[in-house]
């Protein structure tokens, strides 16, 4: 489980620190920089996952996502991170590439890692300075690697012995299986309403497209009377199948309508539920679930329901929740112990409420007892 993050110089976040919980909600005005943390911690784990570069490309090069600067804080040129989790803390930096001399290449928008650090507690387990790597083996001997690492690759991608080091896979593991939601689409030509090959299918793609599959799945996993309890809760006399051959199909049958909806007919609340529904129901739970305002199209009727999806989730999961809705947070702290975590902004700087004026952030919130308490609607 995460305790904290801290992120420093990516777009609006000069320098946050957050707390999490079991179950945190991040809520804040539009353009504070929630999802600005969406994409973050997006990047962190694509350095786990071995495409750190093209996550960055798809950002726009590194110019284009570093803390801009405003009339109290210059420029930074670095984006640097730090995740702290009951197993281990990392730490990572990158920059632009430094201009050298006769250095003739093309790929100038590329990262520049410049330091990476993976402990437990104090002890060092593995440290990057610039193109060097040092690793602890199982027996604690640091190991100098031979050869040096390209700038824009991450040593948590590198390695992936587990006998000789342990430590370093486990925190790759665990930062590649983070998994990630951000308004799945639920237009008339969204995936998630298109037959598909029938495929064991543990876990929702990103575009939902895998939606008639990963459904089957659950309804042959131990989480199918969950999901579709919380179908029923959301939507009282209806039910969800899939129809089943070669191409799987969703089948919705709505308690006042006389036959039975395609994917395609589906309104885009039913649809946006389904697959909310599926992402918290997954066989396969990672070990950190990111959503991002997924009460989008959603009625406020159906959020006691996803909220039950939520609690039953986070037995497996943590989970970080993006949003504009009190409503939705109000659903969520009568069942769960929540973190919520409000944004603010000033000239620029995502900052938390409370903290506008301070000259650097800080966790107030040590005491898990005392700060994950419910939090009631103001």
């Amino acid at each position: 489980m995460l305790h904290s993050l801290r992120l420093s110089g990516y777009r609006s976040l000069r320098d946050l620190r957050l707390r999490l919980g079991r179950v945190t909600v991040i809520r804040g005005a539009n353009g504070v920089g929630k999802t600005n943390i969406y994409r973050s911690l997006r990047l962190l784990s694509a350095l786990a996952r071995g495409d750190f570069t093209e996550a960055v490309a798809t950002e726009g090069g590194m110019r284009s996502l570093l803390w801009a600067g405003n009339k109290e804080h210059a420029r930074l040129t670095t984006f640097s991170a730090e995740v702290i989790s009951a197993a281990f803390t990392y730490e990572f930096e990158c920059g632009l590439r430094p201009a050298a001399p006769g250095d003739l290449t093309a790929f100038k928008l590329d990262p520049d890692i410049k330091l990476e650090a993976l402990r437990n507690g104090k002890k060092l387990l593995a440290k990057r300075t610039r193109c060097q790597v040092r690793l602890a083996d199982s027996k604690g001997t640091m190991h100098t690697l031979a050869e040096p690492i390209g700038s824009p690759e991450s040593m948590l991608a590198l390695i992936r012995d587990l006998e000789s080091y342990p430590s370093l896979l486990h925190a790759r593991l665990t930062l590649e299986r983070w998994r990630f939601y951000h308004a799945m689409r639920t237009d008339p030509d969204a995936p998630a309403r298109r037959p598909v090959r029938g495929c064991w299918s543990p876990v929702l793609a990103e575009d939902a497209s895998n939606l008639p599959s990963v459904i089957q799945t659950i309804n042959e996993s131990n989480q199918g009377m969950v999901f579709h309890a919380a179908l029923q809760q959301a939507f009282p006399g209806s039910r969800l199948h899939i129809e089943c051959g070669d191409w799987f199909h969703l089948a919705w049958q709505a308690h006042d309508l006389p036959r039975t909806l395609a994917g395609h007919e589906l309104s885009d609340g039913t649809l946006q539920f389904i697959t909310l529904a599926a992402v918290l129901c997954s066989p396969r739970p990672p070990p950190l679930l990111v959503l991002n305002e997924p009460e989008t199209s959603l009625n406020d009727s159906v959020f006691p329901a996803l909220a039950d999806l939520v609690l039953a989730a986070s037995e497996h999961s943590q989970i970080l929740i993006i949003s504009h809705s009190q409503p939705l947070c109000t659903a969520l702290a009568t069942l769960c112990k929540v973190r919520v975590q409000e944004l603010t902004m000033r000239h620029g700087d995502t900052r938390l409420l409370g903290q506008e004026y301070s000259r650097a952030c800080y966790i107030f919130d040590d005491d898990d007892d005392e700060s994950e308490q419910p939090h009631a609607a103001p």
